[in-house]
């Protein structure tokens, strides 16, 4: 009765029923609902210049606001990456943060997050600087298939290295489903919003295309000095097979994987003079290659003899050169030099251990002339740049039982070493105790 005789009310005040009608089913008292905020995910940078960053999510906010002590806040708006990820429908994110000032620690905020919360990552250092700390592992998954991995991960935070080289075999999603690609860049959220992410591919990138592409993985990174491969599959096409990039003191180039048996050799031929101008560079003091693939290994995965002949002829020509990471083999395995350059397995990120069925669950229990340690345990290596060494050590990460040939505690050193510069052999030191770990 109330709402005809408003509309009485209001047809003699207006002359138009239907307008009355309008009016009577308004609701003033319901206003229109705000649109409703995302989270961002899958929030990653990595360094792409001297003075720059690019960061990369999901999300359907497209911007990026950083700045630091004394400096005015900057807006930039993203863009789509190329190629699109496949794994999920996106929106997908890209935005370069610039202008920075070299090793200034800068505060950002990436789209409009529901809770907004301030994050930091620190600008690139000035060349020729030292006293950083970096970390490389591979063969990770996502914590959902590979439980580990979510140990490995709050370890590596805990460290808080300015950048993590992951060493190939990222998410295996070729084993699993589409949403393990998802999963794993949210699981390293946990130090990928602080330290840049620098990634390797793996077999497991591209080796099943059926099931999981490269379009997963270079379309969610934009990589320094990126290159082209002979052979490299046409998914994800044209592009970003390796990269090279100095961070304070350090060249590093990345090798890519063995698409066909031209792809190292051509790689070989345009790194080369990569490494013949850091010999007459002051400012680089460590050379250091970095990929999936082991020149040197007795796990699971054994050497690769065409990678060796090239890394040892580095090795006995340029003397800045003197160490190499890789994955690969679900173990860790540090060489003693060959031609001066220490060769390092951290295929320990949370993929399955590999190990044999022998008594010492390695192929051979006597292990090569090549090895001066090797455990199997999940954990990471920890690299410490100073101005005149660099400073290696094996972190113990969660435990596996039953797949491990070694017991440590969770952060315990369990393998160091110290490479000076110059090329002269590396100086071993005996793991510290137990005590004595990365979390004090």
């Amino acid at each position: 009765m109330r709402k005809l005789a408003l509309a009485l009310l209001l047809t003699s005040a207006t002359g138009c029923p239907r307008h009355a009608v309008d009016l009577v089913r308004f609701d003033a008292s319901m206003p229109a609902p705000p649109p409703v905020a995302e989270e961002p995910h899958e929030v990653h940078f990595t360094y792409t210049a001297p003075d720059a960053v690019t960061f990369d999510w999901r999300g359907s906010s497209s911007t990026l606001r950083y700045w630091a002590k004394d400096l005015p806040p900057r807006t930039v708006t993203a863009h789509p990456p190329s190629p699109a990820p496949t794994s999920a429908p996106g929106p997908w994110q890209e935005a370069i943060a610039d202008e920075l000032v070299p090793g200034l620690e800068y505060t950002y905020e990436v789209g409009h997050p529901v809770r907004p919360m301030d994050r930091s990552f620190r600008a690139p250092p000035a060349a020729g600087t030292s006293d950083f700390v970096f970390a490389a592992v591979g063969d990770l998954g996502d914590a959902a298939n590979q439980p580990a991995a979510a140990g490995v991960h709050r370890d590596i935070r805990l460290a808080d290295p300015s950048f993590v080289l992951a060493l190939g075999d990222l998410s295996y999603a070729d084993l699993k489903t589409q949403a393990a690609v998802d999963r794993h860049f949210d699981d390293v959220m946990i130090w990928s919003q602080r330290a840049a992410y620098m990634p390797i591919w793996g077999n497991h990138e591209w080796e099943d295309p059926a099931r999981d592409d490269l379009r997963n993985y270079k379309g969610r990174f934009a990589l320094p000095h990126a290159a082209a491969s002979p052979g490299a599959p046409t998914a994800g096409c044209c592009g970003e097979d390796w990269y090279w990039f100095d961070f304070g003191s350090v060249r590093f180039i990345a090798y890519p994987e063995p698409y066909t048996h031209d792809t190292w050799a051509d790689w070989a031929e345009h790194a080369e003079p990569l490494l013949a101008s850091a010999e007459t560079d002051p400012k680089i003091k460590f050379v250091i290659t970095a990929g999936h693939r082991p020149a040197y290994s007795s796990g699971h995965h054994g050497s690769e003899l065409q990678l060796r002949a090239i890394l040892d002829g580095w090795g006995k020509r340029f003397k800045k050169y003197v160490l190499n990471l890789n994955g690969h083999s679900h173990v860790y395995e540090r060489s003693n030099p060959q031609a001066h350059v220490v060769h390092v397995t951290a295929g320990t990120g949370g993929g399955a251990l590999e190990h044999a069925t022998t008594p010492c669950l390695w192929n051979d229990c006597k292990s090569p002339p090549f090895t001066a340690f090797r455990a199997i345990h999940h954990g990471f290596l920890k690299i410490t740049v100073r101005p005149t060494e660099l400073a290696l050590e094996a972190i113990c990460g969660p435990a596996s039982p039953g797949e491990e040939d070694i017991h440590c505690a969770e952060g315990q050193i369990i393998d160091q070493t110290i490479i000076p510069a110059g090329g002269a052999a590396a100086t071993v030191r005996a793991p510290r105790h137990q005590a004595d770990a990365l979390f004090h």
